[in-house]
């Protein structure tokens, strides 16, 4: 982490000051929460979706604030390989880049159309290269024409037909290798549509869709000593839910620890990391230790140290004047409402989740020549 970018980025010393005492909880916070990076015996992957990043129009909620970046900066950090959804234009990505460091690169797509249904977001995988590597392959997941979304509309003379389609924002997909473990890791953001009917069958059929695609694919790498992850934002409901079934009805595991734990502030578990395991290319241990470091799968949970409810003083003048919600509070609860939106758009909405996985097969690679 480049915290020089402090003096630079954040002008005002009270707000200068501010970032660097949450900084320090966050980091507090982290420490209890998120095994620590090791050289080369372990990778911790994640997911993360920042809600609107870059993005020109906020829906009234104004700008990041600069500090933010810092924030969502150290928590990738902690991390040697994030999927990130939602992010846009690119400016502020570069600014949490170069808060992160030389030793962090990103490969992400172009904008999706927004005509297509998305929200013209890029998918983007960060990672760290002293643990990561990436090994040149990269694309976007086309469906062949029997695999279309049958549910998905399309409108034709002004009238709503159903028509094989594509997905509503494309799958990424990319090669990567980290110790012995060499592995495909597609990143998804699936339709969200409605919680009822149609809509909602049409995101259940994204989910079903990648799933089928990728699962013979994942057979296949496993054999060729290759991991294949499936990760990002399913707009999962929970665990029981036709969603989760979608998911995992074509062998992909996911954690049993992700499987408990909600990725928004709403207790929903739109968020998910799933893969199919081979002793000897990617084992996957469950862990249900109480102590969170000796687990290998987790949730980190914002706004426990950062734009807490305790700060409500501290921001409110910002949410008041520079957010449509805030301008229209006529209470002291609606601009308390009104903040807890707003910092969903300057960290996120999402909370990031994350499995440890072993990378050192040296001993299983050896033991195949006895």
């Amino acid at each position: 982490m480049n915290y020089s970018k402090l003096r630079y980025l954040i002008k005002k010393t009270e707000e200068r000051t501010r970032a660097v005492k949450n900084l320090i909880q966050l980091r507090h916070q982290l420490d209890r929460s998120v095994p620590a990076k090791d050289a080369e015996d372990n990778l911790l992957l994640s997911t993360f979706n920042i809600r609107d990043l870059g993005k020109r129009n906020r829906r009234g909620w104004g700008k990041r604030l600069p500090e933010s970046w810092f924030y969502i900066a150290e928590t990738i950090s902690r991390f040697d390989f994030v999927a990130v959804q939602e992010v846009n234009e690119l400016d502020e990505w570069q600014k949490i880049m170069s808060i992160l460091g030389p030793d962090w690169s990103y490969i992400a797509t172009d904008e999706t159309d927004p005509m297509l249904g998305g929200n013209g977001e890029r998918m983007t995988f960060v990672y760290d290269n002293r643990k990561v590597r990436f090994q040149s392959i990269a694309g976007e997941i086309v469906l062949p024409p029997n695999m279309l979304i049958s549910s998905a509309q399309i409108e034709i003379d002004g009238k709503k037909v159903k028509a094989g389609n594509q997905f509503k924002r494309t799958p990424f997909i990319a090669s990567f290798q980290s110790g012995w473990l060499k592995f495909d890791i597609c990143t998804v953001h699936l339709y969200f549509g409605a919680n009822y009917g149609e809509k909602l069958d049409q995101r259940v059929e994204e989910i079903g869709t990648i799933a089928k695609y990728l699962a013979t694919r994942a057979d296949r790498a496993l054999g060729d000593d290759r991991a294949l992850f499936l990760l990002g934002d399913f707009n999962i409901v929970s665990p029981e839910h036709r969603t989760m079934k979608a998911l995992t009805a074509e062998g992909f595991k996911v954690p049993q620890a992700l499987r408990d734990k909600p990725t928004t502030g709403t207790e929903k578990y739109y968020d998910q990391i799933a893969f199919k395991t081979k002793p000897e290319v990617l084992e996957y241990v469950e862990s249900r230790s109480a102590d969170p470091l000796k687990r290998n799968a987790g949730v980190v949970k914002l706004f426990e140290k950062v734009f807490t409810d305790n700060e409500f003083d501290a921001y409110k003048s910002i949410v008041k004047t520079k957010t449509t919600a805030g301008k229209k509070a006529t209470t002291q609860a609606q601009l308390k409402k009104a903040y807890q939106n707003w910092r969903t758009y300057q960290f996120s909405d999402h909370y990031p989740m994350w499995v440890r996985l072993k990378t050192d097969n040296s001993q299983a690679y050896l033991s195949r020549f006895l």
